[in-house]
């Protein structure tokens, strides 16, 4: 079986975490692979971790609900390790002169290392509150990860998510049928990434290889590269921020440091990223931090899959991987790795939260107001999942509160899946590539919503003669939900299974 541990570093890593969760809904990475996230991150109210921990929780509550089926739709195992501040056991002392005594550093038998940290720190970058993540500064990141050690990592109530997940990875290993892949993912250009991914990946290489461990585990990173500038952040008179213009000098320290320093630590590294830079608001770490997603983080999770070609002992010679698209100007389907697979599987995800979104949850809420034997008359296919009278058969009612609840959970997910998608789909400055969502702006399954009918336009390249038009057709795809036959699963649960089957 396989099985993933992805570690997002910081805020792009959040939202490279928040691609691999989508993709891993639609089974992706394999319909029986277990995926563990653990997300590293100093600002606690980043605006992309949250949206990134709402995602995750919503498709937890949606595989909970709707695993076992008879497709891979929500069916791979999640496991949550929550959030790891690396400020944790300092949140009281979260700015470099405290954390590091400063005062202590003026004594004389320290005052060398107190000229030391001055030279390295500028006074604002002392004093600068590092509850709101390291500032797109490594140097601030590094001397804070410096800290961290090997045993007290996986040791000691605050780090208890690290424990958990070296417990499941020695577990996996033990049973001697699981590939095991640890993959980090993040930037390299900004402050926690930059400092964070090769300082973990080197400890936790370590203690694989202190367990003997080493050699049956991938240890691979999605890193990307700058995709993304900004301006000063407008919200405060702030000295120490992120700047664009250090991305560069940022990333190439990085790639130094993973060189000289990382021998080991990685088998793949996968180096990702856009030379036309997107533009996003800036502003220094918190809630407001929150920018949408990018097709850069799509590539990041679609190198998990890669991890699994030719899987065999760790411990070889690290690679780089290389990608191009076939042209700056737009992306097309061939740019992915694995491209018509990649192409049949988001689509048919993307065909499948629209139809179940923009129709069949509304289908559904309709049939609860008019009764199951009312709206069966418009809708035959209604009554392959559904009483039609309480006590009539084996199958549920649809107004019963357990499927009222399913319809909303995957209604939510549904929502949650367009918007990443049509983010992803904006992302490039030739406008939407792979899927054309501009037009769909009422994610919220809470405010009304429109009715609508056809599939075929979603997916760019989709075929477009008129038996695909047809087959895309919701129409026809109900015709089919009625002509078929039952496989004993009901209600909403073998609704939506039938539904994702039939796309």
């Amino acid at each position: 079986m396989r099985k993933i541990y992805a570690i997002g570093v910081g805020g792009s890593g959040a939202k490279c975490l928040e691609a691999i969760v989508f993709l891993h809904a639609l089974g992706i990475y394999g319909p029986d692979c277990q995926l563990g996230i653990l997300l590293v991150d100093a600002d606690a109210s980043n605006g992309n971790s949250q949206r990134a921990s709402i995602n995750l929780t919503s498709a937890i509550e949606a595989h909970q609900k709707f695993k076992n089926g008879k497709t891979s739709l929500l069916n791979g195992e999640i496991v949550n390790y929550g959030t790891w501040n690396p400020l944790g056991d300092v949140l009281h002392a979260s700015d470099l002169e405290t954390i590091f005594n400063k005062q202590s550093l003026q004594t004389a038998t320290m005052l060398p290392l107190g000229k030391l940290f001055d030279a390295l720190y500028s006074p604002e970058e002392q004093a600068a509150d590092l509850k709101v993540g390291f500032r797109g500064r490594p140097p601030i990141g590094s001397i804070v990860m410096s800290r961290l050690e090997l045993e007290t990592l996986i040791s000691g109530a605050e780090r208890s998510a690290w424990q958990r997940l070296f417990s499941n990875v020695q577990t996996d290993l033990g049973d001697g049928n699981n590939q095991v892949v640890i993959h980090f993912c993040g930037s390299i250009f900004g402050g926690t990434g930059a400092s964070g991914i090769p300082t973990l990946a080197k400890l936790v290489a370590n203690q694989l290889q202190h367990e003997n461990l080493r050699n049956s585990v991938r240890i691979n990173a999605s890193l990307l590269l700058p995709y993304f500038g900004f301006e000063k952040p407008n919200d405060g008179d702030q000295t120490v921020y992120a700047e664009t213009r250090f991305f560069a000098l940022n990333t190439q320290a990085a790639l130094q440091y993973l060189t000289e320093q990382a021998d080991g630590s990685f088998d793949r590294v996968y180096l990702i990223g856009d030379q036309d830079k997107k533009q996003y608001k800036s502003h220094t770490g918190g809630k407001n931090q929150q920018n949408d997603a990018h097709f850069v983080e799509l590539y990041a999770a679609l190198a998990l899959n890669h991890a699994f070609e030719k899987f065999g002992p760790g411990g070889e010679p690290t690679k780089g991987l290389y990608i191009s698209r076939t042209s700056g100007d737009g992306l097309l389907w061939d740019d992915l790795p694995d491209s018509q697979q990649i192409k049949q599987d988001l689509g048919k995800g993307v065909k499948f939260a629209y139809a179940w979104f923009y129709n069949f949850s509304l289908e559904l809420e309709e049939a609860v107001k008019l009764g199951g034997s009312r709206f069966v008359k418009g809708s035959p296919w209604f009554r392959n999942f559904f009483s039609l009278k309480n006590g009539q058969d084996e199958k549920p009612l649809v107004s019963a509160d357990a499927e009222k609840e399913l319809n909303k959970t995957l209604a939510v997910w549904s929502a949650r899946f367009l918007r990443w998608a049509q983010q992803i789909a904006a992302s490039h400055k030739g406008g939407d590539q792979f899927f054309q969502l501009a037009s769909l702006n009422e994610f919220d399954p809470e405010k009304p919503r429109s009715y609508h009918e056809h599939l075929h336009a979603l997916v760019v390249g989709q075929d477009t003669s008129p038996q695909t038009v047809y087959a895309n057709s919701l129409d026809t795809i109900k015709n089919q939900l009625t002509d078929q036959r039952p496989t004993g699963q009901l209600g909403v649960f073998g609704l939506a299974h039938a539904l994702f089957d039939l796309l």
